[in-house]
């Protein structure tokens, strides 16, 4: 086996003997490291963490994480896994082209360790590498913990940050996704560039820089050809980073330019906290709004008037 890694997970202070895990604690651990390893290697690849759909084989077995071995000072887990460039290839297919270089050196523990360093990061704003369904899959790991004191601490020997969880640090990943941005409906105006080696992935290049577009339905594939090295307007849902900058879009629907649409050429925000509540409440959450707007473009509005009436609707 090629470039195998290998891993020490520490269970301490624990009220359990030491050397010892329960059966149904230690597969609810792996069932939570499998799953967020996931959701990471998805984000990389395709933008999302909780891809819809069947898992392709190459990707569960480029997830394999295998138990070693069991020591007895506290309770340590000793496992291995091994690098994507040895189980996915070097060339991979990834959401951001400029990840590929670093995601072959990297494992699906790495992945694991790497989600909870810059959930916990406080320098980093943006955390590219995080959604609000990733970090629902983090907090959910809280569950494994039996008390307070308990510390699971993961390393690698210093070659990919220790880390070191209690109980008490999923507090902080839950703020921090009950504060994420939730995904919304956008209409965006650009210049349409394809990706390299990428059939359902473009760029949009706007007067505010550069927005990455998923064509969501393979039925795009064909149309937004004749928009390539061209403007146009897309529709989608829009994700968003935790500062609430645009990420994404995932694009539904293409449409040939007008004068009028380079109003969305501007690079949206995401809504705050209460115009989602307001929305929600109003029972306009699933409401197609899309079909409200075209053909009514802004006309003497001012732009915050305009604004106004997208929260509107």
């Amino acid at each position: 086996m090629k470039n195998v890694v290998t891993y020490d997970i520490k269970l301490d202070k624990s009220d359990q003997p030491k050397g010892t895990i329960d059966f149904d604690r230690l597969a609810l651990l792996a069932g939570k490291i499998n799953k967020i390893a996931k959701g990471a290697l998805q984000i990389r690849l395709g933008g999302i963490s909780n891809k819809k759909g069947k898992t392709e084989t190459n990707i569960e077995k480029a997830l394999q994480i295998r138990l070693t071995g069991i020591r007895e000072s506290s309770t340590v887990l000793n496992c291995e896994s091994q690098h994507f460039a040895d189980t996915l290839g070097i060339q991979m297919d990834v959401f951001r082209p400029e990840v590929a270089e670093e995601l072959v050196n990297q494992t699906p523990m790495s992945l694991f360790i790497m989600s909870f360093v810059q959930a916990f990061d406080e320098q980093d704003d943006e955390k590219p590498f995080l959604d609000k369904a990733l970090l629902k899959d983090l907090i959910e790991l809280k569950s494994f913990f039996k008390n307070e004191n308990e510390q699971l601490i993961i390393s690698n020997n210093n070659v990919t940050p220790t880390i070191t969880l209690t109980k008490k640090d999923f507090n902080k990943i839950t703020k921090l996704e009950e504060n994420y941005p939730e995904p919304q409906n956008i209409i965006i105006n650009g210049k349409i560039d394809v990706l390299q080696h990428s059939k359902s992935k473009v760029t949009i290049n706007t007067s505010e820089g550069s927005v990455y577009g998923i064509l969501k339905d393979v039925s795009l594939n064909a149309e937004i050809k004749q928009f390539w090295g061209s403007d146009a307007t897309v529709y989608g849902l829009g994700h968003y980073k935790a500062n609430g900058r645009l990420d994404f879009i995932e694009i539904e629907r293409i449409f040939k330019v007008s004068p009028e649409d380079k109003y969305f050429s501007k690079i949206p925000i995401a809504e705050k906290t209460d115009q989602q509540l307001n929305r929600q409440i109003m029972g306009k959450a699933n409401k197609n709004w899309a079909s409200e707007i075209f053909g009514k473009w802004p006309g003497d509005e001012s732009d915050e008037e305009f604004d106004k009436l997208l929260n509107d609707l």
